[in-house]
């Protein structure tokens, strides 16, 4: 479970970082907003905090056992 967690963070942020890079760097397609494109960017990069935090704390109280 802890490997998942670890791979779907990484999956997250690369994603994040992939998705921010398109939106800055490539020049409109579509009727897809530039905030649309950002917001995406930024909840992957927050689910990733979210799981590092998580297995963070996992790790903290596997030590105190």
């Amino acid at each position: 479970m802890e490997r998942m967690k670890v791979y779907l963070a990484a999956a997250s942020f690369f994603a994040a970082i992939f998705f921010a890079a398109l939106a800055v760097l490539l020049p409109p397609i579509g009727e897809i907003d530039l905030s649309v494109n950002v917001f995406i960017a930024q909840l992957l990069l927050f689910a990733a905090t979210m799981l590092g935090v998580d297995l963070y704390v996992e790790k903290i109280k596997m030590l105190k056992k």
